[in-house]
Protein backbone atom coordinates (compact mmCIF):
# COMPACT_ATOMS: atom_id res chain seq x y z
CA UNK A 1 0.00 0.00 0.00
CA UNK A 2 1.18 3.81 -1.05
CA UNK A 3 0.68 5.94 1.65
CA UNK A 4 1.20 9.96 0.60
CA UNK A 5 2.83 11.39 4.00
CA UNK A 6 4.75 13.99 1.95
CA UNK A 7 5.66 15.59 5.33
CA UNK A 8 5.88 14.55 9.39
CA UNK A 9 5.10 17.99 9.94
CA UNK A 10 1.06 18.80 10.60
CA UNK A 11 1.70 22.31 9.62
CA UNK A 12 2.91 21.58 6.32
CA UNK A 13 0.02 18.87 6.29
CA UNK A 14 -2.13 22.17 6.69
CA UNK A 15 -0.76 24.32 4.30
CA UNK A 16 -0.97 21.51 1.15
CA UNK A 17 -4.39 20.00 2.41
CA UNK A 18 -2.92 17.01 2.89
CA UNK A 19 -6.24 16.52 5.02
CA UNK A 20 -4.68 14.06 7.72
CA UNK A 21 -2.70 14.32 10.48
CA UNK A 22 0.43 12.39 10.98
CA UNK A 23 -0.52 11.02 14.01
CA UNK A 24 -3.34 9.64 11.70
CA UNK A 25 -1.13 8.47 9.08
CA UNK A 26 1.02 6.59 12.32
CA UNK A 27 -2.36 4.83 13.11
CA UNK A 28 -3.09 3.66 9.80
CA UNK A 29 0.66 3.26 8.92
CA UNK A 30 0.63 0.72 12.26
CA UNK A 31 -2.76 -1.09 11.38
CA UNK A 32 -1.44 -1.95 7.84
CA UNK A 33 1.84 -2.81 9.45
CA UNK A 34 0.37 -5.22 12.10
CA UNK A 35 -1.44 -7.40 9.15
CA UNK A 36 2.18 -7.61 7.55
CA UNK A 37 1.16 -5.36 4.60
CA UNK A 38 4.55 -3.64 2.73
CA UNK A 39 4.10 0.04 2.51
CA UNK A 40 5.21 2.85 0.56
CA UNK A 41 6.03 6.19 1.89
CA UNK A 42 5.71 9.00 -0.17
CA UNK A 43 7.47 12.26 0.78
CA UNK A 44 8.10 15.59 -1.04
CA UNK A 45 10.32 18.01 -0.71
CA UNK A 46 10.77 21.84 -1.18
CA UNK A 47 6.58 22.05 0.08
CA UNK A 48 6.15 25.84 0.97
CA UNK A 49 7.28 26.86 4.53
CA UNK A 50 9.95 23.79 5.08
CA UNK A 51 13.44 23.99 5.37
CA UNK A 52 16.49 21.22 4.65
CA UNK A 53 16.15 20.76 8.13
CA UNK A 54 12.82 19.65 7.98
CA UNK A 55 12.55 17.92 5.37
CA UNK A 56 15.76 15.52 6.22
CA UNK A 57 13.48 15.33 9.66
CA UNK A 58 10.73 13.82 8.02
CA UNK A 59 12.76 10.93 6.28
CA UNK A 60 14.60 10.33 9.38
CA UNK A 61 11.21 9.75 11.48
CA UNK A 62 10.04 7.39 8.35
CA UNK A 63 12.61 5.54 8.34
CA UNK A 64 12.22 5.17 12.09
CA UNK A 65 9.11 3.12 10.60
CA UNK A 66 11.20 1.11 8.71
CA UNK A 67 8.43 0.78 5.67
CA UNK A 68 9.47 -1.25 2.85
CA UNK A 69 10.13 1.53 0.63
CA UNK A 70 10.57 4.97 0.06
CA UNK A 71 9.60 7.32 -2.74
CA UNK A 72 11.30 10.74 -2.83
CA UNK A 73 9.57 13.20 -4.90
CA UNK A 74 10.77 17.01 -5.96
CA UNK A 75 7.49 19.65 -5.67
CA UNK A 76 6.38 20.24 -9.32
CA UNK A 77 4.49 23.59 -9.22
CA UNK A 78 1.78 22.69 -12.25
CA UNK A 79 -0.34 24.78 -14.63
CA UNK A 80 -3.73 25.56 -13.05
CA UNK A 81 -3.04 25.03 -9.24
CA UNK A 82 -3.25 27.05 -6.09
CA UNK A 83 0.31 26.80 -6.48
CA UNK A 84 1.20 27.69 -9.52
CA UNK A 85 -0.80 30.76 -8.62
CA UNK A 86 1.22 31.19 -5.72
CA UNK A 87 4.62 30.78 -7.32
CA UNK A 88 3.70 33.50 -10.40
CA UNK A 89 2.89 36.20 -7.34
CA UNK A 90 6.40 35.28 -6.28
CA UNK A 91 5.07 33.68 -3.07
CA UNK A 92 7.08 30.71 -3.19
CA UNK A 93 10.37 29.77 -4.48
CA UNK A 94 11.09 26.44 -6.30
CA UNK A 95 14.29 24.15 -4.76
CA UNK A 96 17.39 24.34 -6.71
CA UNK A 97 18.77 21.21 -8.57
CA UNK A 98 22.18 21.65 -6.16
CA UNK A 99 19.55 22.26 -2.98
CA UNK A 100 17.58 19.30 -3.81
CA UNK A 101 20.03 17.07 -4.84
CA UNK A 102 21.85 18.15 -1.50
CA UNK A 103 18.36 17.22 0.38
CA UNK A 104 17.95 13.88 -1.02
CA UNK A 105 21.55 12.86 -0.30
CA UNK A 106 21.27 13.76 3.30
CA UNK A 107 17.86 12.53 3.41
CA UNK A 108 19.36 8.90 2.27
CA UNK A 109 22.04 9.17 5.14
CA UNK A 110 19.08 8.94 7.78
CA UNK A 111 16.91 6.38 6.14
CA UNK A 112 18.40 2.25 6.80
CA UNK A 113 19.84 0.74 4.17
CA UNK A 114 17.27 -1.79 4.64
CA UNK A 115 14.83 0.31 3.07
CA UNK A 116 13.96 0.14 -0.36
CA UNK A 117 14.23 3.49 -2.31
CA UNK A 118 11.91 3.33 -4.96
CA UNK A 119 12.26 7.01 -6.12
CA UNK A 120 14.13 9.97 -6.01
CA UNK A 121 12.58 12.15 -8.20
CA UNK A 122 9.54 12.25 -10.12
CA UNK A 123 8.01 13.53 -13.48
CA UNK A 124 6.40 16.74 -13.67
CA UNK A 125 3.63 16.65 -16.80
CA UNK A 126 5.82 18.49 -19.23
CA UNK A 127 3.29 20.50 -20.84
CA UNK A 128 2.21 21.47 -17.44
CA UNK A 129 5.09 22.19 -15.47
CA UNK A 130 5.99 25.51 -14.46
CA UNK A 131 8.97 24.43 -12.69
CA UNK A 132 11.45 23.91 -11.72
CA UNK A 133 12.33 23.45 -15.44
CA UNK A 134 15.63 21.38 -14.11
CA UNK A 135 13.26 18.63 -12.77
CA UNK A 136 12.97 17.79 -16.46
CA UNK A 137 16.41 16.38 -16.60
CA UNK A 138 15.96 13.05 -14.76
CA UNK A 139 19.37 11.33 -15.80
CA UNK A 140 21.13 14.37 -14.54
CA UNK A 141 19.54 15.23 -11.43
CA UNK A 142 19.98 11.06 -10.80
CA UNK A 143 23.93 11.62 -12.01
CA UNK A 144 24.12 14.65 -9.51
CA UNK A 145 23.09 12.52 -6.44
CA UNK A 146 25.46 10.02 -7.68
CA UNK A 147 28.18 12.22 -7.75
CA UNK A 148 27.46 14.15 -4.93
CA UNK A 149 27.01 10.41 -2.46
CA UNK A 150 30.53 9.86 -4.10
CA UNK A 151 31.94 13.08 -3.20
CA UNK A 152 30.77 12.61 0.47
CA UNK A 153 32.09 9.82 0.85
CA UNK A 154 28.32 8.42 2.30
CA UNK A 155 25.85 6.00 1.21
CA UNK A 156 22.24 5.00 2.65
CA UNK A 157 22.02 4.23 6.23
CA UNK A 158 25.27 6.01 7.36
CA UNK A 159 24.26 8.62 9.34
CA UNK A 160 22.26 5.84 11.36
CA UNK A 161 23.68 4.44 15.14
Amino acid sequence: VELGLQSVFDVTGERINRCHTYAEFLYGYNKLKERGINICVHLIDGLPGENKEMMIESARRVGELFPHCVKLHLLHILEGTVLAKEYKEGKITPLTKDEYVDIIVSQLEVIPKEVVIQRLTGDGARESLLAPMWSLKKFEVLNAIDKLMAERNTFQGSKLK
